[in-house]
Order: structure tokens, then sequence, then C-alpha cells
């Protein structure tokens, strides 16, 4: 497999898990009687949208995450979440049964075993820096070799256990803030830009670290 393809193999697999976590979260929210507002597929400028239903959905191009907003516009005030509609209990599940979703994807695609030693391990991958340029070398070494099953798995625990992670713009931060979420107090926000400030250059070596791997 050449370098262009092991690129779009990247892509595609970064877009699944990104896209079924939104799709899964639209999902378990409409469910529980919180229907979003919109849901964007990938960041960077916008190549198609259309509205199905009451829902704006939006396709992007850079393949890093996806965003399902509940912010309803309200003439003369600020924008409400729909989910302060829902019991905290309720606001929970759908902050956590999405990435309940992907790491059952890795079940799936690795066995229930490797799954969850693979989801436990994802938890240290930040604070292991050392270890990265090897591990994304093993990962690509899987889209070289079409064991692209295992990739989508391993893929799907690491982003699962890193989200859950107690940062404040994290599902593991959202969660642990619901107490607040009706109004989130001052040290809440200084905390989540002290976690901007470490994610920024962890993100960026991982960035750094891919592309050199790739070229």
């Amino acid at each position: 497999m050449d370098r262009l393809s092991q690129l779009l193999w990247l892509w595609m697999l970064f877009f699944a898990v990104n896209a079924l976590w939104a799709l899964a979260q639209a999902a378990v929210a409409s469910t529980l009687g919180a229907r979003p507002v919109s849901v964007v597929l990938g960041y960077g400028p916008t190549l198609l949208s259309a509205r199905l239903g009451s829902i704006l959905w939006a396709f992007r191009p850079l393949a890093l995450g996806s965003a399902v907003s509940f912010d309803e516009p309200v003439e003369g005030a600020p924008a409400k979440s729909r989910l302060l509609q829902l019991s905290p209990p309720l606001h929970a599940a759908v902050i956590l049964l999405p990435w309940a979703v992907q790491v059952a994807i890795a079940m799936a695609c690795l066995g229930p075993t490797e799954a969850l030693r693979q989801f436990a391990s994802g938890f240290a991958v930040p604070f292991e820096p050392s270890l990265l340029p090897s591990r994304v070398e093993r990962f690509l070494a899987l889209l070289r070799d079409g064991d692209l099953l295992r990739a989508w798995g391993l893929m799907s625990a690491k982003l699962a256990a890193l989200n859950l992670l107690p940062l404040p713009a994290l599902a593991g931060g959202t969660f642990l803030l619901l107490p607040w979420r009706k109004g989130y107090p001052v040290w809440a926000g200084l905390l989540g830009i002290l976690g901007l400030l470490a994610a920024v250059p962890w993100v960026l070596y991982v960035l750094y670290v891919v592309i050199k791997a790739l070229v």
C-alpha cells in the first residue's frame, strides 16, 4: 500500500469513528427527548449540508472530529441547550453512551478481552509521548498490511479512552461538570483553558509523528 493509500485509509478511519460517535449521540439524545439542532461531521469549510427533519447535517473535510449541537436559539436571549431539559442521569447517558458504542465496535473488531485492554491502556497515551512514534508505526503497518478491521478497532478503543479523560472540553470532563451544567463556575473555565494549552502541543506532536511516519 503506497503512502497516498495509507493517508486515505487513515482519513476514512478517523471519519468513521467520529461520524459514528456523532450519529450515536444524535440517536441517544433523540431517543431520550433532546433532539439535536445540528450534526457536523468533520472540521473546516462545509462541503455539503442538508436539513433532515429538524436537524441540520453538514459534512466537512477534516476528519479530526465531529460536533453535535443542542443549542436552540432564543430570540433576545442566549441560546439554550436542549440537554438541560433532561434529568442529570439522562444527560449523562447522552455524554457517555456514544463512547460505549465505540468500545462495542472495538470489541467486535478485536474481541472483548483485547478491546478492553486497548481501551484501558488508551488513558495513558497522552502521558507516554516517547512511545507514540512506535505506536504510530505499528498502526500504519496495519494499514500497509490491509488489516483494516484491527486498525478500526484500535482507533475506536483509543479515541474512546482519550475522550473520556477528565478534561472540560472532552466527554469525561463534561460528565464530571454535570452538577454545574446550568452555569459553569469560573474555575471550570480556567481548567478548560489550561486543558487546551496542554492539548494543543500534544495534538501538534501527534500530527508531526504521523506525517513523519508517512513521509
